[in-house]
Parts: structure tokens; sequence; C-alpha cells
């Protein structure tokens, strides 16, 4: 399993780097278009990723450790953040006094 969230992980950073990298113009020229289909492509990926980060923090933020980066991870990498979140140990229920 961890061999696919790596794998996501770096096909997802490969997807950014090479949306930017268009949009930035290091292909050369592109056509009124294609930077209208490119800038279309990141936003929804981004909304996507937005919804799923709403998703997983609604759901999720109790029930599994929560660090600082996480919401970044989740932004950047998609679901393949959250199954490395969902992969952390849980943090040792016996340390908390149990509810009434």
């Amino acid at each position: 399993m961890k061999v696919i969230i790596i794998a996501g992980k770096v096909v997802f950073a490969v997807i950014w780097l090479g949306l930017f990298a268009l949009l930035a113009g290091a292909n050369g020229e592109l056509s009124t278009q294609s930077i209208g289909l490119l800038s279309l492509l990141l936003a929804v990926m981004v909304i996507t990723h937005l919804l799923l980060l709403g998703i997983f923090v609604a759901t999720m933020k109790e029930v599994f450790p929560w660090r600082k980066g996480d919401s970044w991870q989740i932004l950047a990498f998609g679901i393949f953040a959250w199954l490395s979140i969902l992969q952390r140990p849980k943090p040792d229920q016996g340390s908390t006094p149990p509810r009434p």
C-alpha cells in the first residue's frame, strides 16, 4: 500500500508541475484555447481537492491525528494523502480519560 501511495503522490506532483510549467509558458507559445483548457483543468483539480479536504476534515479529523501540514498534503495529493493519513497509527486511547 505504501508503494501505491508514494507512486500516487509522485504522479500528482508531476501533474501539478506540468500544469504550472505549461501555464508559465515553459513550452513556448500557447494558443488562447490551450491556456483556457489548462486553466480549466487546474481549476477542476483544485476544486476537487478542496472538496476532498472538506469531506476529510468534516468526517475524520476527530478520529485520526491531525498534523500541521495535512491540509496542504490533501490539497496537493488528494486521495493519496488521505490514504497516508489513514495509515498513521492512532493516538493512544488509554491516555485520555473515558467519557461519561
